[in-house]
């Protein structure tokens, strides 16, 4: 029960400031009081202007096939979790439309969608690497 409560907590905290960020007047994070001074230099660096989107992305693919593999969750809900990134993204930057300092881009849909696929692929790969060796110490 502790466990569901801090997954969705944790889960719910990573949308929230997915959209937060996404949504603001303005896109420099350097104002945020909880982005780390380094974090924001990065971020705000015009060359990480889109890259930027897959950092969250990420770590909600971490947090997510976490949970699907401790679930040992089939294939189909891994699919599922990265559509529903990709949702969470795209919901991120249409809302952008109704900024007047922000603007929809395609390709941060594509880095957050990119983020998700590499954070979910490197769980279930690491996953899949733990059940392989599982395996081989049974064989005798």
């Amino acid at each position: 029960m502790v466990n569901k409560l801090l997954f969705y907590s944790l889960l719910l905290l990573g949308a929230g400031l997915v959209l937060y960020l996404s949504w603001q007047s303005h896109p420099k994070m350097a104002t945020d009081w909880f982005i780390p001074a380094w974090v924001a230099s990065w971020a705000d660096k015009q060359q990480n202007d889109t890259l930027r989107t897959a950092v969250p992305f990420v770590a909600l693919g971490w947090l997510l096939g976490g949970w699907l593999a401790f679930k040992n969750s089939p294939w189909r809900q891994w699919l599922l979790a990265w559509a529903g990134l990709v949702a969470l993204v795209s919901t991120a930057e249409v809302g952008q439309l109704f900024r007047a300092d922000r603007s929809f881009d395609l390709k941060d849909i594509g880095w957050g969608a990119a983020g998700a696929l590499l954070g979910l692929g490197t769980v279930a790969a690491l996953w899949g690497l733990r059940q392989a060796v599982k395996l081989a110490r049974r064989r005798p």
